[in-house]
Parts: C-alpha cells; sequence; structure tokens
C-alpha cells in the first residue's frame, strides 16, 4: 500500500520521516477519518480490508462517490455519516466494476440506477451479505454498499423498548391475525424491529411469506420475495400472490400506495397476521397516512391490533461517560450523563445504540375513535391515560438510566416529542 497523503493533524517533519520509512509503522497509526491511499493488490485484497475495518468500526453503510480525481469514501456508523477515505478514480472504476460483476449487475448500463447482492464471504469462513445500489451522477457512478451482518441480527428483547412497550409488542404479535404497523424515518431500525419479530415468530408452527424492495436478511424458515418493477412486478401483484399461498403470518416492507394499503386491511381482516412498515412520524399519523391512502376507516380499525415507533439513539460508552449532577425544574436533583471519549469507543463517547419508541395498543375505546375520526391529538392522549409509555416518556427513562446524552435525543427525537427543556437540565 502507497500511502500518498498522511493523516490530518500530522506535522510536516512527522510526514518526512513516514515517507522515509515507506509508511507508518503499524496499523494503528491509520486514522479513518481521513487517509488517501492507493492498493497495489488485487481489488479483492482491498475489498477485504474496507469491510473488515467497517465491521470493526460498526458501520451499516459504504458509499462510494466519484469525484474529478478522485473516489470518496464514506461510512455511516451509528446512524452518523462520516468520511472513511479516498481513492484514485482509476482504482476506484475498477473497485465499483469488480462489485457490479460480483453483484450480477450490468456494468454497460451505468446510465440506469441498478440494485444487486453480494454474499461475501470473510477471513474467518463466515459470510455476510452486501446489498449494493447504483445512480448514475455527473461524476460518474455513486455506489451505496448495505452491510447486512445476520450475525447481528437481534432478538425482540435486544431492541431496547422500555418494559411497558415490550411487554404490549410482545402481546400484539402473539395474536393470530390483524395487522401491526411498524413507523418512523429511513434508518431508524424499522426494518430491524421487523425482522427481530419475524425471528420470534418463525417457530416452525406457522407459514411465513416477506414481500420486501429488497430483500435484507434471509432468513431460514421463510418465503421471502423481492419486488421487481423492471418485469413490471410491483408490491400489489406480489402481495395478491401471497394471499393465495395460504400463509399465516404477512410482511411487507412498506405500504406505498393506496391499492397496497386496501390489500393489506382486506388480509388483516380475513384472519392472517400482518406486519407493514410506514414513513410516519408518530403512531397516531401513522394511522392518519392509512386513512389518507383511502382505506375505509370502519375495516382499518377493526383489523388493527398496534402501531409501533422508534428512533435510534447513540448509547453512552460505558466505560468513559461522565456523570453530572443538576437540577430539575422541580428543584429535585437528577443524575445525567455526558460522553468522553475513550480507546473502547474509538474516542466518539458512544457504543451502539437503542431504540427510544412508543408502542400504541388498539384498545376498544381508540378502535371506536379511528371509526369516529377523532384528532390525533385526541387519539394520543387516550393512548397515554391508557398506560402508553410514548416517545417523550421513554426518551427521559433513557436519560435518567444513563443510557443516552441529551444531545442524542435532541438529535433523533422530533422537538415536538422531546421538548421538555432539557438543555435546563444541564
Amino acid at each position: 500500500m502507497n500511502w500518498i497523503e498522511t493523516p490530518e493533524k500530522v506535522t510536516d517533519a512527522e510526514k518526512d520521516r513516514y515517507d522515509a520509512e515507506e509508511g507508518p509503522p503499524d496499523e494503528s497509526w491509520i486514522s479513518s477519518d481521513r487517509f488517501i491511499a492507493q492498493f497495489d493488490g488485487a481489488v479483492d485484497d482491498y475489498l477485504s480490508t474496507l469491510i473488515t475495518e467497517a465491521l470493526k468500526a460498526g458501520a451499516s453503510d459504504f458509499f462510494f462517490t466519484p469525484r474529478e480525481d478522485m473516489v470518496d469514501i464514506a461510512i455511516r456508523a451509528m446512524g452518523l455519516l462520516r468520511p472513511w477515505g479516498q481513492i484514485t478514480r482509476e482504482f476506484g472504476i475498477r473497485l465499483i466494476t469488480h462489485l457490479k460483476v460480483s453483484a450480477n449487475m450490468d456494468i454497460l448500463r451505468a446510465f440506469l440506477p441498478q440494485d444487486g447482492r453480494i454474499r461475501y464471504r470473510l477471513a474467518n469462513g463466515e459470510s455476510i451479505d452486501l446489498r449494493l445500489a447504483t445512480l448514475p451522477t455527473m461524476e460518474g457512478e455513486d455506489l451505496t454498499i448495505r452491510i447486512l451482518d445476520s450475525r447481528n441480527m437481534l432478538g425482540m428483547e435486544d431492541i431496547g423498548f422500555h418494559r411497558t412497550n415490550f411487554n404490549r409488542l410482545y402481546n400484539i404479535v402473539s395474536q393470530p391475525g390483524g395487522l401491526i404497523l411498524v413507523t418512523g424515518p429511513t434508518g431508524m431500525g424499522k426494518t430491524t424491529t421487523l425482522y427481530a419479530t419475524l425471528k420470534h415468530l418463525n417457530d416452525g408452527t406457522r407459514k411465513i411469506h416477506t414481500l420486501e424492495d429488497p430483500i435484507e436478511y434471509t432468513l431460514d424458515g421463510l418465503h421471502q420475495s423481492q419486488i421487481n418493477l423492471s418485469r413490471g412486478i410491483d408490491f400489489p401483484d406480489l402481495l395478491r400472490g401471497i394471499l393465495r399461498q395460504s400463509p399465516d403470518v404477512i410482511m411487507v416492507g412498506e405500504i406505498r400506495d393506496g391499492i397496497t394499503a386496501d390489500i393489506v386491511v382486506r388480509a388483516a381482516n380475513s384472519g392472517q397476521l400482518v406486519l407493514a412498515t410506514s414513513h410516519a412520524r408518530s403512531t397516531v399519523e401513522a394511522c392518519e397516512a392509512m386513512l389518507f391512502l383511502g382505506v375505509q376507516p370502519q375495516f382499518f380499525a377493526s383489523c388493527l391490533l398496534g402501531v409501533v415507533t422508534q428512533r435510534l439513539v447513540r448509547k453512552l460508552c460505558p466505560f468513559c461517560k461522565l456523570p453530572l449532577h443538576s437540577e430539575d425544574n422541580g428543584g429535585e436533583e437528577q443524575q445525567m450523563y455526558v460522553p468522553v471519549g475513550c480507546p473502547e469507543c474509538n474516542h466518539s463517547g458512544y457504543k451502539g445504540r437503542v431504540a427510544v419508541g412508543e408502542v400504541l395498543k388498539i384498545s376498544p375505546d381508540i378502535e371506536k375513535m379511528i371509526r369516529d375520526g377523532s384528532t390525533m391529538y385526541q387519539i394520543h392522549q387516550k393512548a397515554v391515560d391508557e398506560g402508553m409509555v410514548d416517545l417523550r416518556t421513554d426518551a427521559q427513562d433513557k436519560l435518567e438510566k444513563g443510557l443516552t446524552s441529551v444531545d442524542e435525543i435532541l438529535r433523533a427525537v422530533p422537538g415536538q416529542f422531546a421538548d421538555y427543556n432539557l438543555k435546563k437540565s444541564l
């Protein structure tokens, strides 16, 4: 590996010494935040190094962005984007082409967005899935790689829900039929929650079908289907076909249109347990979104079992978090924690993520409110009165337990759900 630029914050004298020694003395010198490298060996060797380092950093995504002379590499780790390095444009094109060939993508159609998948074998013999997506840009093809490591697949108890929310979720997924919605913005763990639920349900007593775009993880015992728009196969088409397969459980990756919403509601009313995602910001907004897509309120309310919404926040590193005492508005002392940074967390102050969420369980009163067209505020208030731990309460609970920081809550949880004078707590 020829190093053609040393990391930032290194003096000129140190650069000269490293150049004279033909590189740094050990791998710990490498800054993952910024380096420029040109790999002399095979593309496979470079890719192996890249993936190994990304897994160590807890990355979920790779981004390759062509520039005029270089290709920028960035990763997303714990939900945050960070620069990872650069390679020469020539080598970057070779790397992207190699990956597209491995994923059975058409290298001659660089002018079209494409998707692909690779089963990648690690040096230790274990395998992970890489999901590829390309997009034509002015400087070339952008490539995004989602790292799907089934070795880290969570169970329902590992997501981090408040105990009340966990019990509610466990109760509604144990029902034989009905509709469960999982909502939240992109990248906030909806798919993780769905797969954790499917993992719980996949005990051999149920026939489970999934309809995904694309398939994230492959699970033994599941019947997994992926839409193919290039061949005219969309969500409604596959969903109708799945219903003819006599399933017990159906997972729909996303409700995108009124046709899919109508079929999902009909299936849930017919006795199947249906799990689906939405991009609504909260549980009650997910109900409003379904009605906006044109489903009949009475049919929707009668089949809806519950709605889950969540955000992911970074967990404070347990090895270096610093306690900070303060007083709340009532004069009582609170203990919160702030990030510091240490070798265990790569000096970020955070290690891993945890869900902040709420689970709306549909009671007879809430079902009637949905039928009657009650406002979102009225439904939310009724759910809280019935014992729902909402986003705001769950966020406060995780702060008091020292699991995360005020800054993380303010970053990840929308203001209307986190506006309880957190800044005054510091």
